[in-house]
């Protein structure tokens, strides 16, 4: 995708500073990317997903291999000035410094000269290290791709991207902000009845959240329980949100929310629908969660309640998304997050999608950022987000205008990238493989 940054061809005139190229490095193969970090002249680099900084006597290099084609030229550039600024909810709002990249939902900032690193509570601002990685596409680093398993492949093939989307259609019809009753209150229950017709137990547990106008709020999660087959006790929590917000987060009207996150609550419905006619081993909680775009409210509550009964014991992986269905163009990018000691769990949804959604192309980060795995992953559980790469550059995001129809022609083959590779990665997780009872299910 384009860089909005245009080059910078201002010569270097301070002291300690380096001059700065940004490259593009989705088509570069690993001995290429490898090759640039030791370049001629490359002092220090940073490593952004499908993009790469490079730092040093870099103002007259002209020998960038085709694969790693230039985006930006800039000048004056000191690490200590930079940073990395996690992108959430607040992506359209005014941020300091200027934007110069962007990988693995965060963005590459050059604050002032001298300014100090911004706080904040949600801590999104850390400093820049030298030869870091902040995000890596799975594919430099990955084997090659396994075959097909033949016990994995009918439950990937069970995904219905038409019928998902369809879903994503009827969710976005009505407003969902945590804020207001009657349409949120529509989509829960909606929700409840597609868990219900697929034989899962459906509860809607209340919870509090501070209200628009000051004092306490009461909504619902909607969860629907599969009880495993053998190992009941084994917990894979599968979630979205199910609210929405546009560009006023006070607001009860005009969010249809079919991006954020109609796509993520209606992922969870047909990956239920994928895995059940398998009949998981391990118990599956199918969950929508309302309270995300307040504060994580939904998935915090469910946490502290599964901490309250002892049962967070029990939850042996977490697999959540939010924003399945944007992609600018149709080369299909996700990014796939959690903690450094879950990286083997964020590689498996890259072999995945290598075997079963090749056109996906995965970036793996670890330094995960706000959106509902969180509260699982800080109590110590395995839990991954899965997210769309081109979020933060939608321009309906957040806005009353996330209606269905502009997420834009590559919504089906984007949402059907991410739910076939979570499909795949969940047929192991929770045990799916019983076909016995898959003819005349629905």
């Amino acid at each position: 995708m384009p860089l909005l940054l245009p080059l910078l061809l201002a010569a270097s005139a301070a002291t300690g500073t380096d001059d700065a190229l940004i490259v593009d490095i989705r088509a570069a193969s690993p001995v290429e990317v490898a090759a640039l970090k030791h370049a001629d002249g490359v002092r220090w680099w940073l490593e952004l997903g499908n993009r790469m900084l490079l730092a040093g006597d870099v103002a007259t290099r002209s020998s960038l291999p085709a694969s790693a084609p230039l985006l930006a030229r800039l000048a004056d550039v000191r690490v200590e000035d930079l940073a990395l600024r996690a992108v959430g909810c607040d992506v359209h709002e005014d941020a300091l410094g200027r934007l110069l990249a962007r990988g693995g939902r965060w963005q590459l900032r050059q604050l002032a000269m001298g300014a100090a690193l911004p706080r904040d509570a949600d801590d999104r601002w850390r400093a820049v290290r030298p030869n870091e990685v902040v995000a890596r596409q799975y594919r430099l680093d990955a084997p090659p791709a396994a075959p097909a398993d033949p016990r994995v492949l009918p439950l990937v093939r069970h995904v219905d991207t038409a019928r998902w989307f369809a879903d994503v259609s009827r969710l976005a019809s009505w407003d969902r902000s945590s804020y207001g009753t009657t349409d949120l209150f529509a989509a829960r229950d909606w929700i409840g009845a597609q868990f219900a017709a697929l034989g899962l137990a459906v509860a809607t547990p209340d919870f509090t959240m501070p209200g628009a106008n000051g004092g306490s709020i009461t909504r619902q999660n909607v969860i629907g329980t599969w009880t495993g087959t053998t190992l009941p006790d084994e917990w894979v929590v599968v979630g979205a949100h199910y609210d929405s917000r546009n560009a006023n987060i006070a607001s009860t009207v005009d969010a249809p929310g079919a991006e954020d996150n109609a796509s993520g609550c209606a992922g969870v419905i047909e990956i239920a629908r994928a895995l059940l006619p398998f009949r998981p081993q391990r118990s599956v909680l199918f969950m929508c969660y309302a309270g995300e775009e307040q504060g994580l409210y939904g998935s915090e509550r469910h946490v502290q309640a599964l901490q309250a009964s002892g049962d967070i014991a029990k939850v042996a992986s977490v697999v959540i998304m939010d924003m399945i269905g944007y992609s600018e163009d149709d080369r299909l990018d996700a990014d796939y997050e959690s903690y450094p000691q879950w990286q083997s769990y964020l590689d498996r949804f890259g072999a995945a999608a290598a075997t079963y959604a090749p056109e996906l192309n995965i970036s793996i980060s670890l330094s995960p950022f706000g959106s509902d795995h969180m509260p699982y992953l800080d109590a110590g559980r395995q839990a991954a987000l899965g997210i769309e790469s081109d979020y933060d550059i939608y321009p309906d995001y957040h806005e009353s205008t996330d209606i269905p129809a502009n997420i834009g022609p590559n919504a089906e083959a984007m949402g059907g990238a991410i739910l076939k590779t979570n499909v795949a990665v969940l047929a192991d997780l929770a045990g799916a493989s019983d076909g016995i009872f898959v003819d005349g299910y629905e």
